[in-house]
């Protein structure tokens, strides 16, 4: 699609760009020559987000604030887009305040950008998404496989996630809005640290490591976010969904060891990946005989949607974005240590 729309810069929404990733993306979308309107909160912190992007950059961006669940003010918004990139998302609650929170956002988003006849509408997903519990230990992780059947028995914000992408394929097929899902795994860099619940569950200062011998599907926050920026512009690729990790995705164990080479410290207690379901279904029946007093934290499905050992593929977006991780994991993790994440 290119980054400009006959003499003009290509006209951009962005959800979700005072965010982790989102202020990224803005970034690197202003760095290509694109005017960006930054779909915000009122109350967002405006002035922290033009002090990250820089004043030469800002200028060609503009802030718009809207509540995404108002499908008049979302009308407004996608008015003159050329694509709109939607990364804005709730991240914890409870599953009706997530889906009222990234599902209603996303269908009034859809709707009004197929009204409006946006040229490609971006929807920044999850990894998380996959029924990985389905298969078999080391087996390849890509976009062919199928998605959860049953993710409420994962967490809310999964159960979230699935249901937006289905509405999002459902909308997209009935109106033709062309569409492009980035799916990225573990993100961390600055201000988000690499200690993921892939690696273990932290309860206070004890560190659970769940297996150990795992890829961690990992991608550093400024390779998602070119993943992402590349989504919106590259030609053919309407319907189709992206992975995004990063080369060479170290273990568990690999993590807990940079993290203590870095100096610091955690009580860690190994459970070995064979032991993982037995623990869970202890937790299942003290739940169950608490009366959920004592809250199923871990349960199978868990385990084997988490922890299991799986090969991670980012072939698709290397061959058809043109995507590669500029920074390796070992830098990027130098780069996090040293932000103090």
């Amino acid at each position: 699609m290119g980054t400009r729309t006959g003499n003009r810069a290509m006209q951009v929404l962005l959800t979700g760009a005072t965010g982790f990733l989102g202020r990224r993306v803005l970034r690197q979308l202003l760095d290509e020559g694109c005017a960006v309107r930054c779909a915000v909160r009122p109350g967002s912190d405006v002035q922290s987000l033009r002090d990250f992007v820089g004043l030469r950059r800002w200028s060609r961006a503009e802030t718009v604030n809207v509540q995404l669940a108002n499908p008049e003010q979302c009308e407004g918004l996608v008015q003159d887009c050329d694509v709109v990139y939607h990364a804005a998302a709730a991240l914890s609650g409870s599953a009706s305040n997530l889906v009222m929170n990234s599902v209603v956002p996303t269908r009034n988003l859809m709707n009004a950008a197929s009204e409006q006849g946006v040229g490609r509408f971006v929807l920044v997903s999850s990894l998380g998404i996959y029924g990985s519990q389905e298969l078999r230990r080391n087996s390849l992780l890509d976009e062919k496989c199928p998605i959860d059947p049953a993710g409420h028995l994962r967490d809310p914000y999964t159960y979230s996630k699935i249901l937006q992408e289905e509405v999002a394929r459902e909308i997209s097929q009935e109106s033709g809005l062309p569409m492009v899902v980035v799916r990225p795994g573990v993100i961390f860099g600055d201000e988000r640290g690499a200690m993921s619940h892939r690696v273990g569950l932290q309860l206070g200062g004890l560190l659970l490591r769940m297996g150990g011998g795992q890829r961690v599907p990992f991608t550093y926050v400024e390779n998602c976010a070119e993943a992402v920026k590349l989504a919106g512009f590259k030609e053919g690729i309407d319907g189709q969904v992206f992975n995004v990790v990063d080369d060479d995705l170290p273990t568990g164990r690999q993590v807990l060891r940079k993290y203590r080479k870095a100096g610091r410290k955690f009580r860690v207690i190994g459970i070995p990946q064979v032991a993982t379901n037995w623990l869970a279904r202890f937790n299942e029946w003290y739940s169950e005989r608490t009366e959920q007093q004592i809250p199923a934290v871990l349960t199978r499905y868990r385990v084997q949607a988490m922890w299991k050992p799986l090969q991670y593929s980012n072939s698709r977006a290397k061959e058809m974005l043109g995507w590669h991780p500029s920074t390796s994991f070992d830098e990027a993790f130098e780069k996090t240590m040293a932000s103090g994440a």
